[in-house]
């Protein structure tokens, strides 16, 4: 079965989108992969769906410091440990990332003065 999972992050500042063979890529492996990196996460979620929330910060996180394309993304995610290829050859295909975009409108300031 392919699962889609569409993620927002902060009202489209950034996105991600992700098609998963749960065939190739089932709960053991998904699992596996949370107990590895030993992350915090609902216990009682779908394993599949916990790593794909973790899947999804990561890979915008990586557009977004390194500037990368989705397919920059992808070919990232070939070297990194514990990850598995977002290609599809693993069962989880990254079909899109939109980087992050920090703007002006939403920093705050504030001056201090001192004498």
């Amino acid at each position: 079965m392919i699962k889609t999972y569409s993620f927002n992050y902060n009202d489209y500042k950034a996105s991600a989108k992700f098609e998963v063979n749960t065939e190739i890529f089932t709960e053991v492996e998904a699992q596996e992969t949370l107990d590895f990196f030993t992350w915090d996460y609902d216990k009682d979620e779908n394993p599949i769906d916990a790593i794909m929330k973790k899947y999804a910060i990561k890979v915008i996180e990586e557009a977004t410091f390194h500037n990368y394309s989705t397919y920059g993304v992808i070919s990232a995610f070939n070297d990194k440990e514990g990850f598995f290829k977002l290609d599809g050859s693993e069962g989880i295909k990254l079909t899109y990332v939109e980087e992050f975009e920090f703007d002006e409108e939403d920093l705050e300031m504030e001056i201090t003065i001192k004498k």
